[in-house]
């Protein structure tokens, strides 16, 4: 079979099965196949599948499936709400073949089935007769369509379709695309990329770096980055150390002066030459939905300080955000594609936080902010007070205060203002 059968388990067991399905056992044993636990996420209905059947003659159907649902390591099943054609062909030919699809890696997987029997009652009928429901509640159905029965499967073969996929790309070269990306977009020279090694002690392996020096200095320039990761891990949040290097030379003077032993943990934060010198270290961790995909470190160096430390936390921790979806997104990509993604995804937050940062949102009122975008729009004063509620006066106060805050000097000024930075199509607070 083409690409394998990768993480499967094959066992001889007699009379496997679920209690409720005894009557549909052989006697003799069975050769059943384990689903691998690396379908299982797949099987959670993130995304659509597909079921092809055919029919006593050897017509073809291909039907999609919102789900498959998962019932034990040998079994799956289906809902019947409309299927026709499908539930036809199972009655006349048993055997099918299911696709899915893997959300975070979009690797497919091809299940062959047999099916074991319909139920319209039980315990397994009324489970995804609830989940049904739930989804139908949440799309606001009010006659959601009836669960006529449950199609239960034995599985018989399944295998990850690895033939389809492309040249794999490796966590270490994509994140390095990623640090390069940071390189050209953001002007961080020296950078790292820390995985989570799924151990219990929550150890932090290198996937990638950039810019640091060569050969011995290399490990212990990686020292103070892994110490951030560190407390990024520790903390789930970003942080920001500006130039952290006179903050600890500061700190050993002091301990020099007291008698107390100390000295730098790291010889890389004091021993280069002054243009080389770490002075400010920043760290954000990457989230894949819940799971913590990574941990972004930057360093910055004596030469390029002043554009690093005008970084503020709260474009790292929207930057952390944007990557972290897009590190979900590239597991599968080619890395001139997961490239590409990285650098859509640092000038979204670039975009994002410079909208979020501008004195409009920050140094106006809700109300200020109101009374712009209308003026900006061409509405006269008393159209705006009606609008707003409020009189010709407050509007025209309003106006002055927000000429002085924005720096503008007049209401075409205003308007340009509004306009050009697109802050008109922005929706009102509490719309």
């Amino acid at each position: 079979m083409p690409g394998g059968r990768t993480g499967l388990r094959i066992v001889v067991r007699p009379n496997a099965g679920a209690a409720s399905r005894r009557r549909h056992r052989r006697k003799e044993p069975v050769l059943l196949i384990m689903l691998p636990k690396s379908i299982m996420t797949a099987l959670e209905g993130i995304l659509p599948s597909t079921i092809a059947t055919s029919s006593g003659d050897g017509i073809p159907n291909v039907t999609n499936l919102s789900r498959i649902w998962f019932v034990d390591e040998e079994t799956v099943a289906i809902a019947d709400q409309l299927l026709r054609k499908t539930a036809r062909n199972l009655e006349e030919n048993p055997f099918a073949m299911m696709r899915v699809v893997d959300p975070h890696s979009y690797l497919h997987w091809e299940v062959e089935v047999r099916r074991l029997l319909s139920e319209t009652e039980g315990v397994l009928f009324d489970r995804i007769a609830r989940d049904l429901r739930a989804v139908a509640w949440m799309a606001g159905e009010t006659e959601p369509v009836p669960l006529r029965s449950v199609i239960v499967f034995r599985v018989l073969s399944v295998r990850p379709c690895e033939e389809e996929f492309g040249r794999s790309i490796s966590r270490n070269e994509r994140f390095g695309e990623l640090l390069e990306e940071l390189s050209e977009r953001l002007s961080w020279s020296r950078s790292s990329f820390w995985i989570p090694d799924g151990s219990s002690g929550g150890n932090l392996r290198l996937a990638a770096s950039r810019g640091l020096p060569a050969g011995k200095e290399a490990m212990e320039a990686l020292k103070p980055m892994k110490r951030i990761a560190g407390l990024v891990q520790a903390d789930k949040r970003a942080v920001f150390f500006r130039n952290i290097r006179s903050q600890l030379r500061y700190l050993h003077t002091i301990r020099h002066e007291a008698g107390e032993p100390g000295r730098p943990k790291s010889d890389y934060l004091g021993a280069q030459p002054d243009r080389e010198l770490a002075t400010s270290f920043a760290g954000c961790p990457l989230f894949a939905g819940d799971r913590l995909a990574g941990i972004l470190c930057g360093e910055a160096t004596t030469a390029d300080a002043d554009t690093f430390d005008r970084i503020e936390e709260g474009f790292l921790k929207l930057l952390g955000a944007r990557l972290g979806e897009a590190a979900a997104m590239t597991e599968s990509m080619p890395p001139e594609e997961a490239r590409a993604a990285f650098r859509q995804a640092i000038e979204r937050a670039s975009m994002e936080w410079a909208r979020q940062a501008d004195p409009f949102h920050t140094v106006l009122s809700p109300r200020e902010r109101q009374v712009s975008v209308r003026a900006a729009q061409g509405w006269t004063n008393e159209e705006i007070a009606q609008s707003l509620f409020i009189s010709k006066r407050t509007v025209t106060t309003h106006l002055e205060r927000i000429y002085q805050k924005l720096n503008v000097g007049s209401r075409s000024a205003l308007t340009r203002y509004v306009m050009e930075k697109n802050l008109h199509a922005e929706p009102e607070e509490g719309s």
